[in-house]
């Protein structure tokens, strides 16, 4: 929702402003995957070897069918890094992709692939 009167951490107000009631995280780092089940542990060793620390890895599996969920769910038993996983019908990376900036919790948004 436009807000003209939005303001948003640091101060910064305007017209034209999304309103983001919460943020939890400076950043947000977004993957989208599709049956790319081998490929999420990069992105996760990736994640877990960063020092800065004030982020979460979303992910918006768009329907994947190779066990996508159950390679996510070891990582999250892990509790190395904050995760969230969300699971949907199949309706391409576009899709996906507004999901996530829907669902994200960060002040900034970084769309990192698998």
């Amino acid at each position: 929702m436009i807000d003209p009167d939005a303001v948003l951490p640091g101060g910064d107000r305007g017209p034209g402003l999304i309103r983001q009631p919460e943020f939890r995280y400076a950043v947000t780092v977004f993957t989208a995957t599709y049956n790319r089940a081998p490929l999420l542990s990069r992105v996760y060793q990736s994640l877990v070897a960063q020092t800065f620390r004030d982020f979460e890895w979303l992910i918006v599996d768009d329907g994947s069918t190779d066990g996508s969920e159950e390679v996510v769910r070891q990582f999250i038993s892990e509790a190395r890094i904050p995760i969230r996983y969300i699971w949907q019908e199949n309706r391409g990376l576009h899709s996906a992709i507004n999901r996530g900036v829907r669902e994200a919790k960060g002040y900034f948004f970084a769309h990192i692939d698998s």
